[in-house]
Formats: C-alpha cells, structure tokens, sequence
C-alpha cells in the first residue's frame, strides 16, 4: 500500500508538472505579436543602414517626428514581401508627407541578412512608391547584430522561432513616437490608412 500511495505520488506530481507547462507555454506562447501597454524602443540602439553605416536608431529616423517601425527579414520567402507591398500601399495612399511628417524604419530580425540584402530590398521598395523619398532618412532599410535585434523585438513584444529550419514569424507595424514609445501596432499584411494617419498625427509633438 506504502508503495502505491508514491506510485500514485508520482503521477499526482508529474501531472502536476505537466499542467504547469503547458500552462506556461499558454502564458508566454513562442511566436506572435505581444505588445504591451507602455512600450517603448532603446532610440540608442544601433543599426546599419543599406549604405553600411552604422548609426542610432535616433539618428536614422526624422528628428521630432514618429515613425512607421516594420519587423521583416529581407531573404524571406513569403509573408515579408506581403508586409513590404502592405507597407508601400500603405505609403503610397497616406495622406502625410514621407519624410517632412513621418519615416518609415524597416528592419531585419535575421543576423544573417547582409547590408547588400538590405540595399536590395530597399532600391526594389523605394522604386514602388509614388513619391520619391526626400531623403535617406525617409526610408531605411536597416540590419544589425543578434543582441540588437533580440532586444528590439523584445521591446515590441514581437516573437520568432525557428522550427524545421525555417524563420516562424507575424506580421505586423508599429507607430512609434519621437522618444521611443510604442503608440500602436497594427497586425497583418494590409493597412488601413486613415487609421494609421490618425495614429502618426496623434503620435506628433505639439509644437
């Protein structure tokens, strides 16, 4: 009897262990989009741009003014370049000025993709926009190493993982103020641009 009082001990408590983890993993799921409230970007982090110059995020954006921050990797083979036709939609129907009142900041969650990848991507983008770009600092396409973008993503709450050797990743935006905080974020591959004006105008300074 002793001995099957532990036996069934054992399995009250390696079933209790299981509950436990599976009742973590429905807590903190592995891949998504986990934003929360107050959530702000290290402006101080730094990136690469698609010339291979290496700045602060601050530095790579237009001062005073928010930007459109766009999680994608450039060798990506289905789900980014749907973000990216999103994104350029997006920019191509807003009624704001690219560069005078907003930037838009891609950057790559691949440590892999390469400054050459980025300037690829960002020629192919920039060539789809009705407007030209005023300037470098309108559009970047940036690249940066494993402990930057683990701390970015971090930061949005955006979560990848890799499984059957393949990138698992959403699909999302995210309209980030002029101090790094994140005003809003908006899921999936098309957007709606009146609701994303509203936010850049909301996320402006008052001058």
């Amino acid at each position: 009897m002793f001995l099957a009082a532990r036996w069934c001990g054992a399995l009250v408590a390696l079933w209790a262990l299981f509950l436990g983890v599976a009742m973590a993993d429905k807590r903190e799921p592995r891949m998504g989009i986990f934003t929360k409230p107050g959530a702000r970007v290290d402006l101080g982090l730094l990136f690469s741009d698609s010339t291979g110059a290496t700045a602060s995020l601050k530095d790579l954006t237009v001062p005073g003014r928010p930007f459109i921050l766009v999680p994608i990797f450039y060798r990506c083979p289905r789900l980014c370049g749907m973000t990216l036709s999103g994104v350029v939609e997006l920019v191509n129907h807003l009624p704001l000025t690219l560069g005078n009142e907003y930037s838009v900041v891609m950057y790559s969650f691949n440590p892999d993709d390469t400054t050459g990848d980025a300037a690829d991507k960002r020629l192919k983008t920039v060539s789809r926009l009705d407007t030209p770009p005023v300037s470098a600092q309108a559009v970047r396409f940036l690249t940066a190493k494993t402990e930057v973008i683990s701390a970015m993503n971090d930061a949005l709450g955006f979560r990848v993982r890799f499984a059957d050797k393949e990138l698992e990743h959403s699909s999302a935006i995210f309209i980030v103020r002029p101090d790094g905080a994140v005003a809003r974020y908006f899921g999936g591959v098309e957007f709606t641009p009146a609701k994303v004006a509203a936010t850049l105008r909301e996320a402006t300074p008052r001058d």
